[in-house]
């Protein structure tokens, strides 16, 4: 697979490391899905590239499980934007490895082999009937209501009721709670 856009890739990266130590790298054939979980299994979150985001995609059947180890490569993505040129993920199936290439200005190639081990494509199982409230927004939103949260905060809750959601932070002793409330339309 070679990235068109290898700094929408580290986004994602980073965000679904903020939910679980574990990133599972899924080829199918309706693109790459990173997903991850954490470990009560309360939170999920996935992204999906579609075969049309990479200038290649070929696919490579089965689940591939890799830790947060990927993390550190995309860790300064304005770093990367300025000096990487393109990006190469492959497998390697017979030495358990995903493979990142990052190849760089001056013919400078970067190469990360990152261990992996084969896993069941992990899904999020719930009956979507079963949800009362659907929350649809664009990210551009849903960043405005957090950023207004310290940036060392763990964790917010999302409360969604017909009417509104609330977006609010507990920290302990009670102290310092911050809660937003938003109309809906």
């Amino acid at each position: 697979m070679n990235c068109v856009c290898f700094t929408a890739l580290g986004k994602a990266i980073h965000a679904l490391s903020r939910i679980g130590n574990e990133l599972w790298l899924d080829p199918m054939v309706k693109g790459l899905a990173l997903r991850s979980v954490n470990a009560a299994h309360s939170a999920y979150g996935c992204f999906l590239f579609s075969p049309m985001f990479f200038k290649q995609y070929s696919l490579e059947s089965g689940s591939k499980q890799g830790s947060k180890s990927v993390l550190p490569l995309f860790r300064c993505l304005t770093s990367i934007e300025r000096s990487v040129e393109r990006c190469h993920i492959s497998v390697s199936t017979a030495t358990d490895r995903v493979i990142i290439q990052f190849f760089c200005r001056h013919g400078i190639i970067k190469t990360h082999n990152i261990h992996f081990q084969e896993s069941e494509a992990l899904q999020a199982v719930f009956d979507s009937h079963l949800c009362p409230n659907v929350l649809k927004a664009p990210a551009r939103l849903l960043a405005d209501m957090v950023v207004h949260f310290p940036l060392f905060q763990e964790e917010i809750t999302l409360s969604i009721s017909p009417l509104k959601v609330t977006v609010r932070n507990y920290q302990q002793g009670g102290k310092g709670v911050l809660t937003l409330s938003y109309r809906l339309l």
